[in-house]
């Protein structure tokens, strides 16, 4: 077994674990969930540990993984039910993984099956150095590609994220501060705007951004059953500069008439509030600079007090309008710029 200490930060424990074919012919992960949390000095239970995973989404050698969730929930005492294991919805192609998190140390086991067996590595994920470029590229380096989505989401959990945005986060398979927009959008809706008899939202994700995730969780408006689109405007490069967000349009199907309203959103009162730059989203270099993530995880953080405030960040663009069947259908063409569509902007 071999120890690596990187900037005090990382133990990189890493160890091979086969992975068994269960009677049932499902992919069988005892083995290295008993050696996880040995590794982590955990038992089940442990308080304060949270499990994230992508088992269920993923196929193994062509079999599904969803019997790998029991298994990770009898062994460290973590379940759906409790809020403290969360599934990270992942292409089925994609490698099987698993984490542990205790939130107590901060102390992570993050083990990923390939070819034919699981490499385990211990961490420590701090949501406070990771918000700092050393302590990102330590957790980057430790864990790789799956380090943005295991050490936000975990972090989120311990500081008492709400359980519908870490469903949100489940979908979107990370969180941020574009997701968490969309958390208070659909939160502002539902408090301004609530549905009557007969009625039901269309959402125009128009400039579309991480947002619109949120939204399709929320109020469960899909693409594939017509009550979201999502498009972007000619010109509207980086988003986050912009304060147009979206159309909200409530059909009432008795009256075959609808009511519509657009949406901002305040990025530069969220930056203020996460003592970030708004140019700190694009930094040189982009995703190889480690400000683009920790720019991310800061705000993504910061904005966990405010989830319940979606005023502060979430206004009117327009007065309420009418909306005909005819524009109804119209808006949700390909290359018709809704807004103009709508008579909110001249074509």
């Amino acid at each position: 077994m071999k120890k690596i200490t990187i900037l005090g930060l990382v133990m990189l424990l890493c160890f091979g674990f086969t992975g068994i074919a269960a009677a049932d012919g499902s992919m069988d992960i005892t083995g290295a969930v008993k050696d996880a949390m040995h590794t982590l000095g955990a038992t089940k239970n442990s308080s304060s540990l949270c499990v994230l995973t992508d088992a269920g989404y993923v196929k193994v050698d062509g079999e599904t993984t969803q019997g790998c969730i029991a298994t990770l929930r009898k062994r460290t005492g973590c379940s759906i039910g409790d809020g403290n294991l969360l599934t990270i919805h992942r292409s089925i192609n994609k490698a099987l993984w698993f984490a542990i998190f205790d939130n107590e140390t901060k102390d992570c086991v993050y083990a990923v099956y390939k070819n034919g067996a699981f490499t385990a590595t211990k961490v420590n994920i701090d949501g406070e150095n990771a918000t700092t470029s050393d302590g990102w590229n330590a957790m980057k380096a430790a864990i790789g590609p799956d380090a943005f989505s295991i050490v936000v989401i975990a972090n989120a959990w311990g500081y008492g994220a709400p359980n519908d945005l870490l469903k949100c986060a489940d979908l979107h398979n990370h969180l941020c501060p574009g997701l968490s927009s969309g958390y208070l959008i659909a939160e502002y809706i539902n408090e301004e705007y609530p549905l009557e008899k007969d009625e039901s939202y269309t959402w125009i994700g128009c400039p579309n951004w991480c947002k619109d995730d949120a939204i399709q969780i929320l109020l469960d408006l899909t693409p594939g059953k017509k009550s979201m689109v999502v498009k972007q405007r000619s010109g509207e490069l980086f988003v986050k500069e912009k304060p147009l967000a979206g159309i909200l349009i409530i059909w009432n199907s008795s009256a075959n008439s609808g009511r519509g309203v657009a949406f901002q959103y305040d990025w530069e009162k969220m930056c203020d509030i996460s003592d970030v730059e708004i140019s700190d989203f694009t930094p040189p270099g982009d995703k190889t600079n480690p400000i683009f993530w920790t720019t991310r995880i800061k705000s993504s953080f910061k904005m966990l007090p405010y989830l319940d405030q979606p005023n502060m960040f979430v206004s009117l663009a327009s007065d309420e309008f009418n909306v005909t069947s005819e524009q109804l259908d119209r808006v949700k063409e390909a290359g018709v710029d809704p807004y103009a569509e709508l008579g909110l902007v001249d074509p």
